[in-house]
């Protein structure tokens, strides 16, 4: 917590059940700080009392020995308040991590924010506005999920048109010959790398591809490498960090950038750096996910349908957030693929193309939609044509 490192281990005396050794860097007050488990599940108080003591038994108050006490008695607080799930309304989970030292984290999270927005901001302010562009999931009422995650009661609401014109911007592909990824895995990963390799052809590079799992970017990246070779830059997200990733990315100019969740957000590459889009599978968030888990739980006890008015909205606006990365500015083009077939089979397919901006729609095979795009690179003067390409030709490394 707070970034030491915590371990477990039997203790043998107190009758304690179990031991968290809190290690901090550098020399905190009595050497370490140790929080025992009681058998009734209470948290002592013994490192608040070991830091104590350590102070007086030299007789001076070192350095942030003061400091280290007081960090003791929270540590201490937030451990009981975890171990005793004592905030109503939260849901708590533990995790494990893998590696050479596997480690465990207690988490928590309120299920509801809304209750502690109306009372902390929205009733102890006059006039409150809040304004994005992916707040809205498209059609009458596409507030509506926002305002029930916020508590919003009443807001007079408005909702502006693009200043972009995207139908001569943007030409938005969906295949309808990609395999659904529920079904057949393997195969949709297959035919995500030859989308990346077929559109890194036709667009000269210059493309974002986001996933929805670290599991599906880390096979795609193994299996794309050697087919793009050193004729494009792979930056994979995980190999360096995101903002290391991003400034090569716009210096190299054709660098193909394979991201997951903080990339669909938050990301602005203005200009011909960015110039092709592949997200790889609707955006819903994972069942099992402890918070998600738990309030479809809660929303299924109110007799309320958790996909649509929960998973479908967020993924709607997860899915307009991604798609907006595209283009930033009045001077941008590009092309945006989805490669996810349930957005055209499924009855709630409508629904999520709703909110996204009205760009140029292409449908069907993946080879149709190929030629568009070429089609669509050239008419602007990109793709194999993209000025620096001829020297890249050869399959000489890019230099930065």
């Amino acid at each position: 917590h707070g970034g030491g490192t915590v371990g477990g281990g039997p203790v043998g005396q107190g009758g304690c059940e179990g031991v968290a050794v809190v290690r901090r860097g550098g020399e905190a007050a009595g050497g370490m700080a140790v929080v025992a488990l009681s058998r009734d599940g209470t948290v002592g108080r013994e490192l608040r009392d070991r830091a104590g003591t350590a102070v007086r038994s030299t007789g001076v108050v070192s350095r942030g020995a003061g400091g280290q006490a007081d960090r003791c008695a929270e540590i201490a607080t937030t451990v009981e308040s975890l171990v005793m799930q004592t905030t109503e309304g939260n849901v708590y989970w533990l995790e494990t991590a893998g590696g050479r030292e596997p480690r465990i984290s207690l988490h928590t999270a309120p299920l509801r924010i809304d209750q502690v927005l109306r009372e902390a901001l929205f009733e102890q302010t006059k006039c409150i506005v809040l304004t994005s562009a992916t707040m809205s999931t498209g059609g009458e009422g596409g507030f509506a999920y926002l305002r029930q995650r916020l508590g919003i009661d009443e807001a007079d609401e408005l909702h502006l048109d693009s200043p972009f014109d995207y139908r001569e911007q943007c030409l938005f592909g969906i295949p309808d010959d990609i395999p659904d990824p529920r079904e057949d895995q393997g195969a949709h990963d297959q035919a995500v790398c030859r989308v990346v390799v077929d559109l890194a052809h036709a667009s000269g590079g210059g493309m974002f591809v986001l996933f929805t799992s670290h599991a599906a970017l880390r096979r795609v990246a193994a299996e794309v490498r050697g087919m793009l070779g050193t004729r494009w830059p792979l930056l994979v997200q995980g190999e360096a960090p995101r903002e290391t990733l991003l400034k090569r990315f716009r210096e190299v100019g054709n660098g193909i950038l394979l991201g997951t969740d903080s990339f669909w957000e938050g990301v602005d590459v203005p200009g011909s750096a960015l110039r092709a889009l592949v997200l790889t599978k609707l955006p819903f968030k994972v069942p099992s996910e402890p918070v998600t888990a738990a309030r479809l739980e809660r929303l299924a006890e109110q007799g309320i349908d958790g996909f649509m008015h929960y998973l479908l909205p967020h993924a709607a606006l997860k899915l307009k957030q991604g798609f907006g990365r595209l283009i930033r500015s009045r001077r941008d083009v590009g092309v945006v693929l989805l490669l996810d077939p349930r957005v055209s089979r499924k009855r709630y397919g409508p629904l999520m193309l709703e909110s996204l901006p009205p760009a140029d729609r292409a449908t069907g095979s993946w080879a149709d939609i190929l030629v568009r795009c070429e089609d669509f690179f050239a008419r602007h003067g990109l793709g194999e044509a993209w000025p620096g390409m001829a020297e890249q030709d050869t399959g000489a490394p890019v230099s930065t």
